[in-house]
């Protein structure tokens, strides 16, 4: 027969090896229970780790287009709103024009006010901008789309439009001389020499500095589109006109006729540069409209994934509680044995 020799020390070695483990074990279920998730992940799901990188990859891609989208969307919102202030400002000109006659005498005056206030608030709205860039400049969204017509130098477009007037008549809209100016000549000068300082390289070199390309932009996986617009939009460019031919020559000593042809002419290129803005606008509503829909689209792909990879990485909330309340106990329980083995000593059994 052979004895078994039992130290409190080896006792005592055993009972804080269990606890090591227990605490161990404890601090894993702790954060468990904290996070949701298994502490390590690696270990848990072994070769199914690459899948769930994957689909953390795909979360994360369609995270960040969600984001530039809601960017995107207040783009075009911005440009919508300045263009409804730029038709509503276009129909007031109407408005006006259309209560004038030629010769009548506060026709100049109110023509020339007309024009100037219905200007400066087209170059206002043109230079609007979303995040620090200019929503009309085009893939040119860093530098303001028109250039101020109204600065204390003379523009570039007031030199142009003053220097055509000059050569087509031989003197200033303000000298005398301009009352003799017949309706017919005034009407062939606004319809040549004039208009062709509102298109090609005459709009772009005084007036604009925007890019006929529009940003374009992917709003999701394999799908873009137009973000923006521009300011050498026919529509604006005829705005511009009219609004220019009031503001210069409405004060001037012109004859009825004369100023006739402008409230004519103005007045057509009003409501020809209303028509363009109706289509501008709903350009960039069916973008707005496309961006919406994409971020919807992922929004319930992104539900999807992040249920598939909560299927992974989340741990049973319910047996996570019982496993810490068993190794609480455990632990509970090698404290209590380890404190009674410390009592323990030979004087006791003598």
């Amino acid at each position: 027969m052979s004895a078994s020799i039992v130290s409190t020390y080896s006792l005592g070695a055993t009972s804080l090896a269990a606890m090591s483990r227990a605490q161990n074990e404890l601090t894993t279920l702790t954060e468990e229970s904290s996070s949701g998730q298994y502490a390590d992940l690696g270990v848990q799901l072994g070769e199914q780790s690459g899948y769930e990188l994957s689909l953390r990859s795909q979360v994360n891609q369609l995270q960040a287009f969600t984001a530039a989208n809601t960017l995107t969307v207040t783009n075009l919102q911005t440009a919508q709103t300045a263009i409804d202030a730029v038709r509503s400002t276009a129909q007031s000109a109407v408005k006006t024009l259309t209560s004038l006659t030629g010769g009548a005498t506060t026709t100049a005056s109110t023509l020339a006010t007309t024009g100037t206030n219905s200007l400066k608030a087209l170059i206002s709205a043109m230079n609007s901008t979303s995040d620090g860039q200019y929503v009309f400049g085009g893939e040119n969204s860093g530098q303001a789309p028109i250039a101020d017509y109204f600065s204390s130098t003379v523009s570039a477009a007031k030199s142009s439009i003053d220097a055509a007037f000059y050569n087509e008549f031989g003197c200033n809209p303000t000298d005398p001389a301009a009352a003799n100016i017949t309706g017919t000549q005034m009407q062939s000068f606004l319809d040549g020499s004039f208009s062709t300082l509102f298109s090609g390289a005459s709009w772009t070199s005084d007036w604009s500095s925007a890019s006929d390309v529009n940003v374009t932009t992917q709003i999701a996986p394999g799908e873009s589109v137009d973000s923006s617009t521009n300011a050498n939009q026919p529509g604006f460019q005829q705005l511009a006109q009219a609004y220019a031919m009031m503001t210069e020559f409405g004060g001037s000593s012109l004859g009825a006729n004369a100023q006739q042809a402008i409230i004519s002419s103005a007045t057509s290129l009003i409501n020809q540069g209303l028509s363009s803005l109706t289509t501008t606008e709903a350009t960039l509503g069916a973008s707005q409209s496309r961006v919406t829909d994409a971020s919807t689209a992922m929004s319930n792909q992104l539900t999807i994934l992040q249920t598939q990879i909560g299927n992974l990485d989340n741990v049973d909330s319910q047996k996570i509680a019982t496993e810490l309340s068993t190794v609480q106990t455990q632990l509970q329980t090698a404290y209590q044995l380890t404190a009674q083995l410390q009592k323990l000593n030979l004087a006791q059994y003598l």
